[in-house]
């Protein structure tokens, strides 16, 4: 099914960060990282000096991609969507390589002014590792972020403990 519109262009962009203050790239329909003019834009928002986020759950951009984007504007904040431990994370972002995005976020310390986020949405198959999850974070220099949800339109992911639902 083709998705109405299309990617905002290069020039209309360039009007927004002359506009606004804070860039925050976070997708409904698809993963920011996917506009084709992404590490372009990553440079506009640094060159004018403006404040920037970006949130991401795909695993489908190749590590040295976003080694490009995170030295594009080493001073954006990246959120990584990584629900559960990376080897069980693609029980809810389908086809998601955990374990990829996981070193990704490593690699990310290297490059970023700011420590990345791992952002993990609570869930019945990960509700039991947040310690583990957050251990393995503060190991690697990274932020850990909890997220409670309504994401359960199948029960069997709702969590058994009632503090997340």
């Amino acid at each position: 099914m083709k998705v109405p519109g299309q990617d905002l262009s290069i020039d209309n962009f360039k009007k927004l960060v002359d506009y606004y203050d804070k860039i925050n790239f976070c997708g409904q329909l698809s993963d920011p990282i996917h506009h084709p003019k992404m590490i372009e834009m990553l440079k506009i928002v640094g060159e004018a000096g403006k404040r920037c986020s970006i949130h991401t759950a795909s695993s489908f951009k190749s590590t040295e991609w976003f080694v490009e984007a995170f030295k594009a504007n080493p001073k954006v904040v990246w959120y990584f969507g990584i629900d559960g431990l990376p080897k069980d994370s693609h029980q809810y972002r389908v086809n998601q390589d955990g374990e990829k995005l996981f070193e990704v976020m490593v690699e990310a310390t290297k490059h970023l002014k700011s420590k990345p986020v791992w952002q993990y949405i609570v869930f019945r198959y990960n509700e039991n590792n947040i310690d583990e999850a957050m251990l393995l974070a503060d190991k690697h220099d990274i932020k850990f972020m909890l997220v409670d949800t309504n994401r359960y339109g199948d029960p069997a992911l709702r969590p058994s403990d009632e503090k997340w639902t």
